[in-house]
């Protein structure tokens, strides 16, 4: 009986272990998703682009986002739900659902995985 429970304790410890790995690569990824999408952020100051502009290009992001490796011209915009753009972007439903149209028509018209990974690597010159 003591070897089960040893066994036991072995693998609590172990899971509990691969539970913490776990909590920091996603930690991790948050953080590398924040700097990404303050980087995007930065590109577009520097793009002067309207506030408009600019939530399209954040809801399209967020369209490639939550379909990667999904052709530009196969992205799903029901992908990501008009209440979550919603919060994000704290507008009404009713402009929630004109942006996300704006960023598919975006997506549709070139706007791609590359340009957003250039978006997020961005840094504007004389800056660092």
């Amino acid at each position: 009986m003591a070897d089960v429970a040893r066994v036991y304790a072995c693998l609590a410890e172990r899971a509990d272990h691969t539970a913490a790995r776990v909590d920091l690569a996603t930690a991790q990824l948050r953080a590398d998703a924040a700097h990404a999408e303050a980087a995007a952020e930065a590109a577009d100051d520097y793009a002067r682009l309207t506030p408009r502009q600019r939530s399209a290009r954040r809801v399209a992001r967020m369209l490639l986002a939550a379909q990667p490796g999904v052709p530009v011209d196969k992205i799903d915009h029901e992908a990501v739900p008009l209440t979550t753009v919603k919060e994000r972007l704290d507008v009404a439903l009713s402009t929630a659902s004109e942006i996300r149209k704006e960023a598919t028509t975006l997506l549709r018209s070139g706007y791609g995985h590359q340009d957003a990974a250039g978006d997020a690597v961005f840094e504007p010159a004389g800056k660092g």
